[in-house]
């Protein structure tokens, strides 16, 4: 039988085109044996509806209408409808497999099954099934895309970030401060325990915990808006966590010449045990004034603790600080008087350089004499708001404002190295028996490592260095009784010796405090 419409050739009694699935003359089909013979169709009904009888519409339920990929199947069969042969069925689907007429057939009309509904068929009013489908698309991003919300502070990522304050929230990323357990605050080392109380290069106090910035996002593939430097891609809970680096501070101006000046007080003494005094202080205080105006003071204070015993620790710690102070004028108090003008990096290099310079000096005596005599040594340069550090040995540095004491050393010594191994606490530093081996010193070695940092200053900062005869008397927390006991700082020493001495002196005793005053 050849198709009207395409003219493709079907079978006989085939009701659909099999290529372009139209209409067939309808030609009664030869029956099977064992199939009963189809019902003839009504002579008023044609193979396509073009619309559905009101009846129709209150028969099919909404929700069914909901779902056009699924075939529905009629409760009841339809006198009008012909129910095809098994064989007939297949061949129908074999032709075409993919077309959707408005009167498809069930497989299983060999057993009677009805056909099913036209696809077309909807009740007036009701929402298009693709609509429907949308909306509910819709409302499950809607759902997915829910601002996120702020993990709780303190929660901890990594095992080392503790989140803190939140600083921004957006709908795909919020911004935190947190806190990093690992990271020493002075060296920068990161292979910390978070229960360590020493760094374990540089033997800092860790009570301090260097801030990062951390920024949670949605989307594990983007990276943080602007030009921030991702240093770690974590993810906790299922949420990523991108830990940045922290910004460039932007450049500072210099502070004017003679906006500060220093009143200073020390005092040094051999303490109640010890005979001899091996330490050696140094204040040296350069305020040029040309032409009425004042140029750029440079200031420096230092403590030397020597050690070998007679004639050996006392010529080792005067001759670091002969040797200091020669090379601060030629590095840094001249070329400043000159005009020079150096960079804060600059000045912690040159002073860096000057303490090798030291080292060698005090090495060389050593080898020159055939002793074992050394000295720790602590310095301070301070040009005008500005403080630079340099340190070797178990000498400490404080600095007082109104935030209380804040250590700026950290010790190279044996007890602290132990502390941040966890072998003892820390506060069995004042009591071991081994507490006065210090690893590092000047002229022990042919070479030296030395600690360096910067500090800003301000007005109404006191500045203190001491030997470990006094911090091992007093403590800290001593300490910042007596700074604050006394305006004056050569009243405030007097004090601090005074009751180092009285409680026990078991060291000699060695402080300088120095107190910033605005000009």
């Amino acid at each position: 039988m050849n198709c009207p419409a395409c003219g493709t050739d079907n079978r006989d009694g085939a009701r659909f085109c099999r290529r372009c699935g139209a209409a067939l003359a309808e030609t009664p089909v030869p029956p099977t044996s064992g199939d009963p013979p189809p019902p003839e169709p009504a002579p008023s009904e044609t193979s396509v509806q073009p619309e559905t009888p009101p009846e129709a519409e209150e028969a099919i339920p909404a929700e069914m209408l909901s779902q056009p990929k699924e075939p529905l199947l009629a409760e009841t069969p339809t006198e009008t409808e012909p129910v095809l042969s098994g064989e007939a069925v297949a061949e129908e689907a074999e032709a075409s497999p993919d077309r959707r007429d408005s009167q498809s057939v069930s497989a299983e009309g060999e057993s009677g099954t009805p056909p099913i509904l036209p696809e077309q068929t909807e009740a007036p009013g009701e929402p298009e099934p693709e609509a429907e489908a949308i909306t509910d698309l819709d409302a499950f991003w809607r759902e997915e895309a829910a601002p996120l919300q702020p993990a709780p502070a303190g929660t901890v990522i990594d095992g080392r970030y503790v989140l803190g304050e939140v600083l921004d929230v957006q709908a795909d990323r919020v911004l935190y401060q947190a806190r990093d357990l690992q990271r020493c605050w002075q060296c920068g080392f990161d292979g910390n325990a978070p229960s360590e109380a020493f760094c374990v290069r540089c033997g800092a106090a860790l009570e301090r915990k260097p801030e990062v910035r951390i920024l949670e996002i949605r989307d594990a593939e983007a990276g943080p808006a602007g030009d921030e430097t991702v240093v770690a891609s974590l993810v906790h809970d299922g949420h990523t966590f991108l830990v940045l680096a922290e910004p460039e501070p932007p450049p500072q101006p210099a502070p004017s010449a003679g906006a500060v000046r220093l009143v200073v007080g020390q005092r040094s003494v051999p303490g109640q045990v010890r005979d001899l005094n091996e330490d050696s202080l140094l204040i040296l205080t350069l305020s040029p004034v040309f032409q009425s105006q004042s140029g750029p003071a440079v200031s420096l204070f230092a403590v030397a603790d020597g050690m070998g015993g007679h004639e050996g620790g006392e010529i080792a710690s005067k001759l670091a600080l002969q040797v200091l102070t020669e090379e601060i004028v030629q590095e840094i108090a001249l070329p400043s008087l000159a005009g020079e003008t150096i960079p804060d990096d600059g000045i912690l290099n040159r002073l860096q350089r000057t303490v090798v310079a030291v080292n060698d000096a005090v090495y060389l005596a050593r080898q020159k004499r055939n002793t074992d005599m050394g000295t720790t040594l602590t310095a301070l340069l301070v040009r005008d708001q500005q403080l630079y550090m340099a340190h070797v040995g178990d000498c400490r540095a404080f600095r007082w404002d109104a935030g209380g004491l804040q250590q700026l050393t950290a010790d190279h010594s044996l007890v602290a190295a132990m502390v941040a191994r966890g072998q003892i606490t820390a506060d069995e530093i004042y009591t071991h028996p081994q507490r006065s081996v210090v690893y590092r010193s000047i002229g022990d070695r042919p070479t030296v490592e030395v600690d360096t940092s910067l500090w800003a200053l301000a007005p109404g900062d006191r500045l203190i260095v001491c030997s470990d005869g006094l911090w091992e008397m007093l403590r800290n927390e001593g300490i910042q009784d007596g700074v604050m006991a006394e305006a004056d700082p050569q009243a405030a020493c007097d004090l601090l010796v005074s009751r180092a001495n009285a409680a026990g002196g078991d060291d000699n005793i060695s402080v300088i405090v120095a107190q910033v005053v605005e000009t």
